[in-house]
């Protein structure tokens, strides 16, 4: 999703360069392992451990995990809630909404945008 402002976190035009690069082994994996295939899940797990130490992340929160968290929090107001849910695999709605803040002005605002244009139909 484009970012504006950090380009860095435009993980479309990060795939797409690191495509470029990608060593071609034959595999559809996005990220391959030095013999070649798809990293297993320890591998990935050690590789993130390590940058996430490097970047300086506590190390309570040096977890793959944490990657789902930040997609949630990023899109949990660009999208439909169950839509959401339902991308993040959650059975239970109340676990996607843990995700969802939204304050009292925020509300009254939307509302106040829904009643208007249904009075515009």
């Amino acid at each position: 999703m484009p970012h504006k402002g950090e380009p860095l976190l435009d993980e479309v035009k990060a795939v797409k360069a690191w495509l470029r690069v990608r060593p071609d082994d034959g595999s559809r994996a996005l990220f391959t392992s030095q013999k070649g295939g798809a990293l297993s899940r320890e591998q990935v797990h050690r590789i993130f451990k390590g940058i996430a130490e490097r970047a300086g992340i506590s190390k309570g929160k040096r977890f793959v995990h944490i990657l789902k968290h930040s997609r949630a929090s990023h899109l949990v107001g660009t999208m439909d809630i169950a839509l959401l849910r339902q991308l993040l695999g959650h059975r239970n709605i109340q676990n996607t909404m843990l995700y969802a803040h939204a304050t009292d002005k925020q509300a009254s605002a939307a509302a106040m945008a829904a009643e208007m244009e249904a009075f515009r139909r």
